[in-house]
């Protein structure tokens, strides 16, 4: 099951961002953790800011599997590059743990587009798919594909070396 989060759904969405983030690089080798704090303003902020359309309205939505929820998708307009006259949607999380639904993932992308071009001002959703949420990145692209999506460029990294 998909809905809107709640407030409620704060500490349960704090879990799931902190088990997924277990399976990403930047845990395995101990350069970066949560900051709880800022990830619990972030969560407050997006989830009043939820639905609206003008610049720095947000999509939050969960999905559930039972009482437990399993996944979120967190996005956020901002200007076309920082300087355009028109919005892009971009995703902030979207991930899911082992136990959802595997017809949720797709429906929170699915809902999370619908939200964005409900507004004329906006241009265009853009959404990143990088090992930090998939060791298949491929896989998740051909799901946003079948969405009508396309590939956009590259994303590239360079790591601070430790001292």
């Amino acid at each position: 099951m998909v809905r809107d989060a709640k407030f409620a759904d704060i500490p349960a969405i704090l879990d799931l961002l902190a088990m997924q983030f277990r399976l990403t690089h930047y845990h395995r080798d101990g350069t970066v953790n949560i900051d709880e704090r800022a990830a619990k303003q972030l969560l407050t902020t997006a989830i009043q800011r939820h639905g609206k359309h003008f610049e720095g309205g947000t999509f939050v939505q969960v999905a559930l599997t039972g009482n437990l929820i399993c996944g979120v998708l967190v996005g956020a307009l901002s200007r076309v590059y920082a300087i355009g006259d028109k919005l892009m949607a971009s995703d902030l999380f979207w991930t899911s743990s082992e136990m959802v639904d595997p017809r949720d993932p797709p429906l929170l992308m699915r809902n999370f587009i619908t939200w964005a071009f409900e507004s004329p001002d906006v241009a265009e959703v853009r959404v990143g798919v990088t090992r930090v949420i998939s060791e298949d990145p491929a896989r998740i692209s051909k799901i946003l594909k079948r969405m009508g999506m396309v590939e956009y460029g590259l994303i590239c990294r360079l790591q601070r070396k430790a001292t």
